[in-house]
């Protein structure tokens, strides 16, 4: 009968499928995660892309004594490591909040160099409300965003893992409102604690439709903030932010198939050698 064969067709297609299945494993569910990190370099100015589809699992890692980025990259057996919020090199305490798994661990209020500083006493609820990137749970999705350390999460989200440092770079560059940047009635500049205006080494985050994009500037395409808020505009991403720069820029990446990224390392230097640091953000 027609129904006979129809079921016939069926199971021999079912088989055929269980076969490609099993002797290729061409599972789609495995499929979805397999899509590789892109990498391109324009004369020292690294873009990496982490497509979504990859389901990393990317949070924020840090250290009790300052360490440098290889040894956390050997330490975690991350795909990825990079440089993330800022820190205190005299005394080892952290400028950043940084929150895992729901908790902060690392909270710039316990730097007593910070909070005692007169100077900046005016400004520390700026500074303390900087801008952060964050690993967000949205009734089981994972989404990212980058946002002031004090804003809410979007409704039905949780925070899950963020890293601080900024200033938010792109769409809106915040040099000024978050007080790394600050002139005087003449518009001359009198503050600029992290080189913001001068072309240093760099490590900025972005996202763009579920993708996370890493830009690295090393010591040989030095970059000014406003000029990698252009790089940020050329790839139309929705967010940026920049994380801690100059001497801390580094990068540990297991590589591609190609040979050129294979164990491959940034140092950012003026001497051409690593910089130990406080946080880091780690992709598996």
């Amino acid at each position: 009968s027609l129904e006979f064969e129809m079921k016939k067709i069926i199971s021999m297609m079912f088989l055929i499928c269980a076969a490609v299945i099993f002797t290729t494993g061409a599972c789609p569910v495995v499929c979805r995660g397999a899509k590789n990190i892109e990498i391109t370099n324009n004369k020292g100015l690294y873009i990496i892309r982490i497509p979504k589809e990859r389901n990393s699992c990317i949070k924020p890692y840090v250290t009790k004594l300052l360490t440098f980025n290889k040894d956390v990259y050997k330490q975690t057996g991350a795909e990825l490591v990079i440089n993330a919020g800022y820190f205190d090199p005299n005394n080892h305490g952290t400028s950043s909040y940084v929150v895992i798994d729901g908790k902060t661990v690392l909270d710039p209020t316990t730097n007593a160099s910070l909070m005692n500083n007169k100077a900046l006493e005016p400004h520390i609820d700026t500074i303390l409300n900087r801008t952060e990137f964050r690993v967000l749970n949205c009734k089981g999705e994972t989404r990212y965003d980058i946002a002031a350390h004090n804003a809410r999460a979007p409704f039905r989200c949780e925070i899950v893992h963020s890293v601080q440092a900024g200033p938010m770079i792109y769409p809106d560059l915040k040099l000024s409102r978050e007080y790394f940047v600050s002139k005087d009635e003449n518009g001359k500049v009198t503050r600029d604690s992290i080189t913001a205006l001068k072309k240093c080494a760099r490590t900025a985050i972005g996202i763009k439709d579920g993708d996370i994009y890493i830009i690295i500037a090393n010591i040989y395409h030095k970059l000014t903030l406003p000029e990698l808020y252009k790089v940020c505009e050329d790839l139309c991403l929705e967010k940026a932010m920049n994380f801690d720069g100059g001497g801390s820029t580094s990068l540990n990446y297991k590589g591609t198939d190609n040979p050129d990224y294979k164990d491959f390392e940034i140092i950012s230097d003026k001497h051409a050698s690593a910089r130990k640091l406080k946080s880091f953000l780690v992709i598996y």
